[in-house]
């Protein structure tokens, strides 16, 4: 089979700009339904100043349906399993997007049951991890599902949590869906190689609206459309080809996962609820500690884009890594411990950054310093 012809490039070109176009009518259209689906301004997370629409996954949804569509292939029966299995979290999310009543215990639950549906149409469920012990309790099937569901839905919210900065989640999906079309194509897995160009050209055609302005945000609906995807893209890479160790796809996705368990321990050590929204992650600290108080000349929207490369900076590592030693799971592991322990030395040297005093004749970003470093102060007193 041939990896890219003339009709496949073109089916994949058409998707990324038809997702382009429905994120910037979007926003030409903004008056019109703003009021259920615009971003708020007020918030812990909050790094914008600009009402913004966040269906940006509305947009990316389509524009998957559209490359379904017009896409000749075997691997297009493959996404249509996987776009229908997304359905439960896109709706869940994309119902948060709207109404912002939706809680994370629901989301939760969809996700996984996105992941069930995905066993269910596909037949894949993760059965090994090579490790003894556990490979004996995945056996069962009842638990590898459970325990599929389980991963699935991690990567999900993981995908959700990275989602702070124009960019910041829709290229660092990009750099690991690159990463685990990389290694298909590389074991022989032409299909699966496709489905995650396809996925890339979407999400591309999204990116170009959201970076580095942030025209439009993918919300809710978007980072778990995108993480369910690549989760389970990083399901089908091992179990469709068994050179492929399990530990590759989940050094790929690395950087997600480890924000998500960092974040887990740093609210259970303050003793909130996991899913507490706080401003302490890599990318907010890299935001207050370094962006705003030494790039002050630069426009508000610009500042909250430059925080993005030095993330995907940080994914491409372990991404890459991958790619290389993909069938070695000893050397996967030790590398993913490594980029865990560099995630951990970057953070402590992000969080022991005083910030300095801003220019004397610069009251607005004194006063975005000060509230900054008022919810830092908050978030550590709790």
């Amino acid at each position: 089979m041939q990896f890219v012809d003339q009709t496949f490039l073109f089916s994949i070109l058409l998707s990324g700009i038809i997702t382009a176009l429905f994120c910037w009518l979007i926003v030409l259209t903004k008056e019109w339904h703003g009021k259920h689906s615009g971003d708020l301004i007020i918030g812990i997370q909050k790094f914008h100043t600009a009402h913004t629409p966040r269906i940006g996954g509305l947009a990316m949804f389509v524009g998957l349906i559209i490359a379904e569509t017009i896409t000749v292939g075997p691997q297009v029966h493959l996404l249509k399993l996987m776009l229908i299995s997304s359905l439960p979290t896109f709706a869940a999310g994309l119902a948060e997007d709207i109404s912002k009543k939706v809680g994370i215990r629901t989301r939760l639950f969809a996700s996984m049951l996105s992941g069930v549906a995905a066993w269910s149409l596909t037949g894949y469920a993760l059965k090994q991890l090579n490790i003894q012990g556990v490979d004996a309790l995945l056996a069962y099937l009842p638990i590898a599902v459970a325990f599929t569901a389980f991963c699935v839905a991690g990567v999900v919210h993981a995908t959700n949590i990275i989602d702070g900065f124009n960019g910041l989640a829709s290229g660092t999906v990009i750099i690991c869906l690159s990463a685990l079309g990389l290694i298909a194509w590389q074991a022989g897995d032409i299909q699966l190689a496709q489905i995650t160009l396809i996925l890339i050209a979407v999400v591309t055609g999204f990116l170009v609206i959201n970076f580095p302005f942030g025209k439009i945000f993918m919300g809710d609906g978007g980072a778990y459309l995108l993480g369910f995807m690549l989760a389970w893209v990083a399901v089908m890479l091992p179990i469709r080809n068994p050179s492929v160790s399990v530990w590759a796809p989940f050094l790929v996705c690395s950087y997600p996962i480890i924000e998500t368990i960092y974040s887990m321990a740093r609210r259970t050590h303050n003793k909130v609820s996991p899913g507490h929204p706080d401003i302490s992650h890599m990318h907010s600290l890299i935001k207050t500690k370094i962006i705003t108080p030494y790039l002050p000349q630069i426009p508000k929207a610009l500042r909250n884009a430059i925080v993005s490369p030095f993330c995907w900076l940080y994914t491409l590592i372990p991404a890459t890594m991958a790619t290389q030693y993909y069938t070695q799971p000893d050397t996967l592991i030790i590398t993913w411990l490594i980029t865990f322990a560099l995630y951990h030395t970057i953070y402590k040297q992000l969080n022991n950054i005083k910030i300095p005093t801003p220019p004397p004749n610069s009251p607005s970003i004194k006063t975005r310093l000060k509230i900054e470093s008022q919810l830092l102060i908050q978030l550590h007193e709790n």
